[in-house]
């Protein structure tokens, strides 16, 4: 798993001891993090030429030793990994843009649920950089190539007490099934107030792609959360990721007709979205049995 330095959070300081206690917390974090199972924690090119002491960048002062030792300047080269090129996560993602406050934010973008779903490292800055959430904006086109905008919540930390509070968040990552055949095995017990068609466990059951399964997983968990929690008619807003009711047109398609193991036939007609490219689970909401009966998982259903 990666997480992702917060470039927002870095900033001048004003003598050498100030800048000593600030990289010795954030080499702290960088250990805590590697126990958890973070490999390597990202950072953009732009990181490198920020201003760390008057006349002293960031590259610069990884070589002043009255500063940074080399104990640490050893755990900084290891675990802190260039960001770019992004060309991967652009395309995989289509985005155009993140910003916070209105200034551009790749750290806190890239690390948001609705990207990588990972977590944001920063400089502890007291009432502006903390161990809380953030929200950022992102700007990507969706499948159709239209522009839209989202906001995603980023998970930050700032200090080795922040991390430890994500304990059960990383250690859940470190154990998301790599592929879907184990996914479909693991869905009984991982998923209780969902029931399957056999036409979507054998859909997932063909899906390698670790990324996509990762992208899955997360969205069969925020409906096993609404079903559980579920006894009113559901609304879109009561999920952490967009998931919507087809329009009336698209409901009456064939193919969201789909049977069930206890011979029913139901129309599947909300959809959750996961990316890479334009995915969607197709599900029946049954709220008063607290229970989703999802029906398809794959590529967007043409008209």
């Amino acid at each position: 798993m990666e997480a992702y330095l917060n470039e927002l959070s870095i900033r001048p300081f004003s003598n050498n001891k100030d800048a000593q206690d600030a990289f010795l917390l954030l080499g702290r974090c960088l250990q805590k993090m590697s126990e958890l199972g973070v490999s390597n924690v990202r950072m953009t090119n732009e990181v490198m030429g920020k201003e760390i002491l008057p006349r002293q960048t960031w590259n610069r002062i990884l070589n002043n030793e009255t500063v940074i030792d080399k104990d640490l300047k050893s755990v900084l080269i290891a675990k802190l990994c260039t960001l770019e090129p992004v060309d991967g996560l652009e395309d995989k993602y289509n985005v155009l843009d993140f910003s916070y406050n209105r200034m551009p934010c790749k750290g806190l973008g890239w690390a948001s649920e609705a990207m990588e779903n990972s977590i944001a490292l920063g400089f502890k800055q007291e009432g502006v950089w903390d161990d809380k959430s953030y929200n950022v904006n992102i700007n990507l086109l969706d499948e159709d190539g239209n522009e839209q905008s989202l906001t995603s919540e980023c998970k930050h930390v700032t200090s080795s007490d922040g991390i430890e509070n994500q304990r059960d968040f990383l250690l859940q990552k470190i154990h998301i099934p790599t592929n879907g055949k184990v996914l479909v095995k693991r869905s009984e017990k991982l998923f209780p107030h969902l029931r399957f068609a056999k036409q979507a466990l054998n859909q997932l059951d063909k899906i390698r792609d670790s990324v996509i399964i990762q992208q899955i997983y997360w969205r069969l968990l925020d409906l096993e959360r609404v079903a559980a929690n579920s006894n009113l008619p559901i609304l879109p807003e009561k999920f952490k990721y967009k998931t919507t009711p087809e329009s009336e047109q698209r409901s009456r398609l064939p193919q969201l007709k789909i049977l069930f193991a206890d011979g029913e036939t139901r129309t599947c007609s909300w959809h959750s979205r996961f990316t890479p490219g334009a995915g969607r689970i197709h599900f029946c909401p049954d709220e008063p049995k607290q229970t989703f009966y999802v029906g398809y998982i794959g590529e967007k259903i043409g008209d």
